[in-house]
């Protein structure tokens, strides 16, 4: 069962529910990583899966960030959480909220309802947008001064963005990102406003001819703190040029970076490319058996990451055509085999063929075993581990099938092996001649078990002994 559920009454509404009043009332003042955690959670939910884990994954945050998330949605009475390990979280009725009531001290907000009043006289501050401003200030543990440098700025920048709901978004964005006192939030502010001259020169090139509000300082100082200089965000500008304006320009930096090409000139190149970067999506979901409609996630959460790691183009459509004749046809699954190859150091589709071809000849020799013994089965994963040890315990291809030969017939052939060659380099015989010998009958009837060396040991000593075999070296 997944790590989240709805109640009867959310279930019984028989639909996948966005209500309107969660689009008007609650969506605007959410910081939209918590939209996305609640609407992702409300699709794993109805599915009975998922995990914080892979809520966390699928996301790109951390786990922590996850339940930070629900911790929100809990305080705005739309879901409830567990009070006890393992987390799990249940969706609540969006129309019945049950939200959590704070009773705020009057004379403590004293001093903050007097200057917001201050910051605003051409308007008067209603009770709902008050308190609004109390309870994120409570919740964020917000300092009253920062929240009033945060209103008196976005109100200097103009634009019309001065409505309470705006305001907050903006609180509770820097409040996430750790402004919350005075000095933090002026500091930020001074930062946001070093780089005035630089937004211009952007909104030049993007074609745009109105003035930059807080959302266009705070888009431009995140691209410089992911290590973007001015001449990359300009050449990324131009080519949206009339075309979605800082909206879609933040899309196609957030794209650049998750595909490594921070420098201008990698910017530069990563463009000219993207149309073929788009086409190696398409391709790999075609080689998967699987299709797509839109595949600018697909792009976003696997290709660019996977060509970011230093895969060629060549050597993704290989290792999907590989996932394919594994009878894997999820994009999930392949990117486990893309970690895997990328931990034995394998980036291009030349060394991924040559690794998979000697995959294939170490099966085959492992068949060939298989055939000596009498073993009838496929190959797996254990036998490839047992053949391995034997090759680096220094015994050849022509005594391990000799050694086969001789327990055909028998019963449980390759652990009698494996019990083999392991009393055999214990003994330090390694020849075919000398192996074959050891496996004889003595002569006067005595066992093949009897002809090991015994030996009695105390409880202690065993306990002392057996502590850690990957201590152990080869003498």
């Amino acid at each position: 069962m997944g790590f989240v559920k709805v109640s009867g009454e959310f279930l019984r509404q028989a639909y996948l529910p966005v209500d309107d009043i969660f689009v008007t009332d609650y969506l605007p003042e959410a910081d939209p990583t918590d939209v996305k955690i609640y609407l992702y959670g409300l699709s794993c939910a109805l599915k009975g899966e998922g995990s914080v884990a892979k809520t966390a994954e699928k996301l790109q945050i951390n786990e922590t960030r996850v339940r930070d998330g629900f911790e929100y949605w809990e305080k705005k009475g739309l879901v409830a959480l567990s009070a006890t390990e393992p987390f799990s979280v249940t969706y609540l009725s969006v129309k019945e909220p049950e939200p959590e009531v704070v009773k705020f001290h009057a004379e403590k907000y004293k001093t903050f309802v007097e200057e917001a009043a201050r910051i605003y006289p051409e308007r008067l501050l209603m009770p709902n947008d008050l308190n609004a401003y109390m309870e994120l200030m409570h919740s964020e543990k917000m300092e009253t001064n920062a929240m009033l440098l945060i209103m008196q700025y976005c109100k200097d920048l103009g634009g019309g963005k001065t409505g309470t709901k705006y305001v907050c978004a903006v609180a509770r964005a820097w409040a996430r990102e750790g402004y919350l006192t005075e000095k933090q939030v002026a500091e930020h502010i001074a930062d946001l406003e070093n780089n005035n001259e630089e937004i211009k020169k952007v909104f030049e090139a993007l074609g745009v001819k109105r003035a930059a509000d807080v959302d266009d300082r705070q888009k431009y100082y995140r691209w410089k703190s992911d290590g973007f200089a001015l001449d990359a965000i300009l050449i990324a500008a131009r080519s949206r040029k009339k075309k979605g304006g800082m909206e879609k320009l933040d899309e196609v930096m957030s794209e650049l970076k998750k595909a490594g090409a921070v420098a201008a000139v990698e910017v530069a190149e990563y463009l000219k490319n993207k149309e073929s970067i788009h086409d190696l999506a398409v391709e790999i979901c075609k080689n998967l058996g699987v299709y797509y409609s839109n595949t600018e996630n697909i792009t976003e959460f696997y290709v660019l990451p996977w060509l970011a790691k230093g895969f060629d183009a060549d050597a993704l459509r290989c290792i999907s055509r590989y996932c394919f004749l594994r009878n894997v046809h999820t994009l999930d699954v392949m990117q486990r085999m893309v970690d895997k190859i990328a931990g034995l150091g394998l980036f291009t589709e030349k060394e991924i063929q040559a690794y998979v071809e000697r995959q294939i000849e170490i099966d085959d020799k492992i068949r060939a075993v298989y055939d000596a013994c009498g073993y009838v089965g496929g190959v797996n994963n254990r036998d490839r581990e047992s053949y391995k040890n034997w090759m680096e315990w220094g015994f050849d291809e022509e005594t391990v099938l000799a050694v086969a030969a001789h327990f055909a017939g028998t019963a449980f052939p390759l652990q009698q092996m494996n019990r083999t060659f392991g009393a055999m380099r214990a003994k330090k015989i390694f020849d075919k001649e000398g192996v074959l010998a050891n496996l004889q009958k003595p002569a006067g009837g005595v066992s093949q078990v009897d002809d090991y060396m015994q030996h009695n040991y105390s409880e202690k000593k065993l306990k002392d002994a057996l502590v850690n075999f990957d201590e152990w070296g080869d003498e």
